[in-house]
């Protein structure tokens, strides 16, 4: 359920079955009980493998970054990851209405760093998230397999062993 709202992804767990909104407002909020209780055990430990160091690329080689996350939980995770001070903006689920594969996210964010759009990179693991990515005129990498993110511009499997000068040169930025 990568990249869309919490909404949505029990819409699509529910594959149609009628739920009244109460009924649908109480499993999303056990849900993210249950999902703050796991955060609350996050550590630095726990940032997937390369995050860092290309967050740290980014931020020595002078370049803005913000996390543009659906969960109304980024701040959280961020926080308990001990990456926040990587960020010069966060827009998160709070942040606008709509969500993935809208681009409003990723615009709330740019708007944020004061650049446009065609001077942003989006990462993304989500096919909603590539889709928002290109429709909102953003450059996008792919973090994951070619089913899932093979709308964006450059697709890698993971993080791990990324560099930023790769990124740049995939994306013909000099």
């Amino acid at each position: 359920m990568r990249g869309i709202s919490r909404r949505e992804s029990l819409l699509i767990l529910l594959k149609g079955a009628s739920r009244s909104e109460e009924a649908l407002l109480k499993m999303m909020e056990r849900k993210n009980c249950y999902y703050q209780e796991f955060i609350k055990n996050i550590t630095p430990e726990d940032v997937l493998p390369g995050a860092m160091k290309l967050l740290m690329e980014i931020r020595l080689g002078g370049f803005k970054s913000a996390l543009a996350s659906a969960s109304k939980n980024a701040k959280d995770v961020i926080l308990n990851l001990k990456i926040d001070w990587l960020f010069d903006a966060v827009s998160d689920g709070y942040s606008v209405d709509q969500q993935k594969p809208a681009p409003d996210l990723f615009l709330h964010a740019a708007n944020q760093l004061g650049l446009p759009p065609e001077w942003c990179v989006v990462f993304e693991d989500a096919q909603a998230g590539v889709e928002a990515a290109r429709s909102g005129c953003f450059r996008s990498v792919g973090l994951g397999p070619k089913e899932r993110v093979g709308k964006a511009e450059v697709i890698y499997p993971n993080l791990e062993n990324v560099r930023l000068r790769d990124i740049l040169n995939s994306l013909g930025v000099t």
